[in-house]
């Protein structure tokens, strides 16, 4: 069954508005390939969908008989619009990704507890506060609050920021702002890029140029890359879902 007739207009001409009516709206040429699903709806049936793109638009959407190869989980409807907004710790925890037989949790939710990043090296004076923030994931907007102290990593996900009671790691340590796009965050922990390049490319940087230099510095240690290349390698796919998915036209009532 293709679930493209229920939308009130072709999705061939998802390029050509945004959502302010504005034409000849430019789409990523990379969001090109299949994006496999499972929708999880309230009774526990799963239905299996893929989406085709090209070029960032929407070509074709059909249901499934049998899982794919992969497949992003997320809870309700297959025609569920892709959230835009900041993400809550519950909605990226109720999302998941099933790589063959295996199902995994969504990053940023599968990087903040690796153990991996428990063999950081110790640098004395290495403190500070990082506000890191990624946005065009599958479920909108995260943002994820670390703490460097000593060099430690500690992080979690938050929907809004607050300051770091006294008594924590990293409180009343310099505070940096960071954010890039889910697909380059992929890209950055799995290799392809470095972290300049993943901020460079859309990303945005608030913090003063020293700190800057130690989170650099941090990321970049044979450790911290270490625990990065032990992550997961996702479908490039999953990493541009979340940017283009919020324009598909929505779906007739």
């Amino acid at each position: 069954m293709g679930f493209v007739s229920q939308f009130g207009r072709s999705v061939d001409n998802q390029a050509t508005r945004d959502a302010s009516g504005q034409l000849d709206l430019q789409l990523p040429a990379y969001a090109t390939g299949t994006v496999h699903h499972e929708a999880v709806l309230d009774d526990g049936t799963v239905v299996h969908h893929h989406q085709v793109f090209e070029r960032g638009v929407l070509v074709d959407w059909i249901e499934d008989d049998e899982p794919g190869p992969w497949a992003l989980i997320r809870p309700g409807s297959p025609l569920r619009p892709c959230p835009a907004g900041i993400a809550s710790p519950d909605d990226v925890a109720a999302a998941g990704l099933r790589l063959g037989d295996q199902v995994l949790d969504l990053p940023l939710l599968d990087d903040l507890p690796a153990p991996a990043f428990d063999a950081l090296a110790r640098v004395p004076d290495a403190t500070a506060r990082l506000r890191f923030e990624v946005f065009g994931t599958p479920v909108g907007t995260q943002r994820c609050d670390v703490r460097y102290q000593d060099g430690s990593r500690t992080g979690w996900l938050v929907e809004e920021w607050d300051e770091p009671e006294e008594g924590t790691p990293a409180a009343g340590a310099p505070e940096m702002g960071v954010s890039m796009s889910f697909r380059n965050y992929l890209k950055m922990r799995s290799g392809e890029s470095t972290a300049l390049e993943a901020i460079e490319d859309g990303g945005t940087v608030d913090a003063r140029w020293t700190l800057l230099l130690l989170l650099h510095g941090l990321i970049q240690s044979p450790e911290y890359v270490t625990a990065y290349r032990g992550l997961p390698r996702l479908p490039d796919e999953l990493g541009w879902w979340g940017e283009v998915a919020p324009l598909i036209p929505p779906a007739d009532d």
